[in-house]
C-alpha cells in the first residue's frame, strides 16, 4: 500500500504545473515577501555539535538569491530561470538596508543561510571612479581616491534574529516554546493513523537500522515512525555525504525505493503534525507557525502600501519546514498539488508578490483596489523547464484564479489565521501567548490585563490586582513623602536598642565579650556605640571599637573630661557612670 501511494506522489511531480504565469512587462511589482528554508545543514540528531550550515547548502542558498536577483534586478551573470519580474525602485547593485527587511531565527545556520542569499542577490560590487561618487560617498578618501569593501566589495546587509526569548521569534517559528502545539501534537500519536502506519513501517525502519550508521544516534527501539521526520534528516544527510549510505539506497536492490518510502513517511508525520487542522478544526494550534507567518506577511504588505511603495521593497524570512506545512494547509494547497502535502527541499521558497498592472512609469497606485497579490512556490533550487516562478492560487480559489486583489488577501489571511493574528500591533503576539498558552518571558509584557487605564481597561480589572496596585501607589507617595522630610526638614534618626539582656548581663547587652562583665548598668543606662562583627566560624563577636562616651556625644551631650576614663565601673559600689565625679581641692 505504501508502495503505491509512494508512486502516486512520485507521479505527481511529473504532472504538469498548475497555471505557471506569464512573465508581463505590463505588470508592475511594488513588493516582495519570500520565506525560504535554509540550504542544507547537519541532522538534528547529530546533537554533539549544533546545526551548521554546510558547503553545499551554502552554494544552494547563493543559487537561489542569484536566481532571484534575475527575476527582481536584472539577469546578472545569465540567471533568468525564474523569470523577470523587476521590482520598482530596487536598488540594481549596491544593496540598501532601508529597501530590504531579512529576519532569521537566531541559529547559525539560519544565519549564514540568510548571507549566502544575499551574496546571490547582491554580489560584491567593485567601484570605480565614477560609481564611487555616485553611490557611496564614505568610500571616497580625503586625497580624491576611493577603496572598496574587502573581498572585491562584498557588501554588507543587516541580517535581524531572533531567538526565543523574543516575541520576532513567533513569526518565522509560531510552533517553537508553543505548549498548546506540544499538546496537540502527542495527540497525533494516539491516533489509529498513527499506529497502523507505525506497525506496517516497522520492517523498514529495522531494515535500515541495521545497514546504516543509524545506531549511532538512536537506539533500536527508537527505530519507527514515530521518529520517522529524525530519522530521514539523518539518512538524508548520510546519502549525500557518505557513500556506503549513498550505495546502500542507490545500488543495493534489496533497499530498492527504501530511501523514498522513509521519505514519504517523514512527510505524513510532518503533515500529521503541523498540517493536518481537521484534527484540531476548533483552534487548528497545530498550524500556529503558518497563521503567524501569514500574518507577518500582511504586516509587511500593509506597511509597504502605507509607504505608498518606498520599504520594505523586499522582505526575506529564513527558517525551517514546519511553517511551510502550516500555510500550505491554512492556504489549501494540497487539492492543487500533492507536492503540498510533504516537506520542502532545502532552499525552498514561498513567494507573496505585490503588483498592480500598468508600466514602471505609473508609479505606486493611490487606489487599494488596483494592487493585486500573486503567490508562488519554488521547490529548491531546480529550475522548472519553463523557466518561470511557477504561481498557485490561495485559499481554494479556482486554477484561474491565481492573482488575488489586495482586499481580499488583506481580508482572508486574518480569517485564515484565526485566531487574529493582526500584524504591526501588540495584540498579535498576546493572541499567540493566549492561543499557545505561552508562559514566555515576553507574553508578560504584550498582557495588557495589568495596565491602569481608567477609560479602555478599568471595567477588566479584578478587585485582587486593583487592591495590589492601590497598596503599591499608597506605598509610593508615603516613601516619596518620607524622603523630603529627609531632605527639606532635616529630620534625623537615632537608633534606641532595647532588648533582653544576654546571659553575659553588664551594658552591652548580647553583644558582650566575656572578658566585659565588670560593668553593669541601671535601667536606662547608656549603651556603647560598639559595632559586633563575625569571627570566621566562631559564634563570638570580635574585640570593640569605640566607647560609651563617644556614644554620648553622638546623642548630643558633651561630657568632655569632665568624666573620668575608669577602666571598670562597680554598680555594687553605688558609682553611676553619669555621676559628678569629686573635685579635688586644688592649692598653689
Amino acid at each position: 500500500m505504501i508502495a503505491l501511494v509512494i508512486a502516486i506522489f512520485a507521479a505527481a511531480w511529473l504532472l504538469p504545473e498548475i497555471n505557471a504565469a506569464e512573465d508581463n512587462s505590463q505588470i508592475q511589482v511594488h513588493g516582495s515577501v519570500i520565506f525560504a528554508r535554509t540550504g542544507e545543514r547537519t541532522p538534528v540528531l547529530e546533537s554533539n555539535t549544533p546545526r551548521i550550515l554546510t558547503s553545499l547548502g551554502a552554494n544552494q542558498m547563493y543559487e537561489l538569491g542569484s536566481n532571484f536577483r534575475g527575476r527582481y534586478i536584472n539577469s546578472f551573470d545569465g540567471h533568468i530561470g525564474l523569470g523577470q519580474q523587476p521590482i520598482s525602485g530596487l536598488s540594481s547593485n549596491v544593496v540598501n538596508n532601508d529597501e530590504i527587511y531579512i529576519l532569521t531565527t537566531d541559529s547559525s545556520y539560519t544565519i549564514a543561510s540568510a548571507q549566502a542569499f544575499m551574496q546571490g542577490l547582491y554580489p560584491p560590487f567593485t567601484l570605480n571612479e565614477t560609481t564611487a561618487q555616485m553611490l557611496d560617498a564614505t568610500n571616497i578618501l580625503a586625497n580624491g581616491s576611493y577603496i572598496d569593501y574587502p573581498l572585491s566589495g562584498y557588501q554588507y546587509p543587516s541580517i535581524y534574529t531572533a531567538s526565543d526569548l523574543e516575541p520576532m521569534s513567533v513569526w518565522i517559528e509560531g510552533s517553537a516554546n508553543c505548549p498548546a502545539n506540544d499538546v496537540a501534537i502527542e495527540e497525533y500519536y494516539d491516533t489509529k493513523e498513527f499506529w497502523e502506519t507505525r506497525n506496517s513501517s516497522m520492517p523498514l525502519y529495522w531494515a535500515t537500522g541495521f545497514n546504516t550508521m543509524l545506531s549511532d544516534v538512536l537506539v533500536e527501539s527508537q527505530w519507527d515512525y514515530s521518529h520517522a521526520y529524525l530519522i530521514y534528516d539523518y539518512l538524508n544527510y548520510q546519502y549525500s555525504h557518505d557513500q556506503d549510505t549513498y550505495e546502500l539506497f542507490s545500488e543495493n536492490d534489496t533497499f530498492a525505493g527504501a530511501y523514498d518510502e522513509l521519505r514519504f513517511l517523514a512527510d505524513q508525520q510532518e503533515w500529521g503534525l503541523y498540517g493536518n487542522i481537521s484534527a484540531d478544526s476548533d483552534s487548528q494550534i497545530r498550524a500556529i507557525a503558518g497563521k503567524t507567518l501569514a500574518a507577518k506577511v500582511l504586516g509587511q504588505f500593509q506597511q509597504l502600501v502605507s509607504a505608498s511603495g518606498e520599504t520594505p521593497k523586499l522582505t526575506l524570512f529564513v527558517g525551517e519546514h514546519e511553517p511551510f506545512v502550516s500555510f500550505f494547509s491554512l492556504a489549501e494547497l494540497q487539492f492543487l498539488n500533492s507536492n503540498f502535502f510533504g516537506m520542502p527541499e532545502y532552499a525552498s521558497a514561498m513567494v507573496f508578490e505585490l503588483f498592480s498592472v500598468g508600466n514602471n512609469d505609473s508609479g505606486f497606485p493611490t487606489d487599494e483596489t488596483d494592487l493585486w497579490i500573486r503567490f508562488h512556490f519554488h521547490n529548491g533550487t531546480d529550475i522548472a523547464a519553463n523557466g518561470t516562478l511557477q504561481s498557485f492560487p490561495m485559499f481554494n480559489r479556482g486554477p484561474s484564479q491565481t492573482d488575488m486583489p489586495w482586499l481580499d488577501f488583506e481580508d482572508m489571511i486574518p480569517k485564515s489565521a484565526a485566531p487574529s493574528l493582526i500584524p504591526l500591533q501588540t495584540s498579535s503576539v498576546l493572541d499567540w501567548c493566549n492561543a499557545c498558552s505561552s508562559q514566555a518571558f515576553f507574553c508578560l509584557a504584550f498582557d495588557d490585563t495589568i495596565v491602569i487605564n481608567s477609560t479602555s481597561h478599568s471595567s477588566d480589572m479584578t478587585p485582587q490586582v486593583a487592591g495590589v496596585i492601590g497598596a503599591a501607589v499608597t506605598l509610593g507617595v508615603l516613601l516619596i513623602a518620607f524622603i523630603l522630610a529627609l531632605l527639606v526638614g532635616g529630620i534625623r534618626f537615632q537608633k534606641v536598642t532595647r532588648g533582653k539582656k544576654s546571659e553575659l548581663g553588664g551594658f552591652k547587652g548580647s553583644d558582650k565579650l566575656h572578658s566585659d562583665a565588670d560593668l553593669n548598668l541601671p535601667k536606662n543606662g547608656a549603651v556603647a556605640g560598639i559595632v559586633s562583627m563575625g569571627n570566621g566560624d566562631k559564634k563570638e563577636p570580635k574585640e570593640r571599637v569605640g566607647s560609651w562616651e563617644l556614644r554620648a556625644k553622638e546623642g548630643g551631650k558633651d561630657m568632655g573630661d569632665s568624666i573620668s576614663r575608669r577602666e571598670s565601673l562597680d554598680e555594687e559600689a553605688g558609682v553611676s557612670p553619669y555621676a559628678k565625679p569629686v573635685a579635688p581641692n586644688e592649692t598653689v
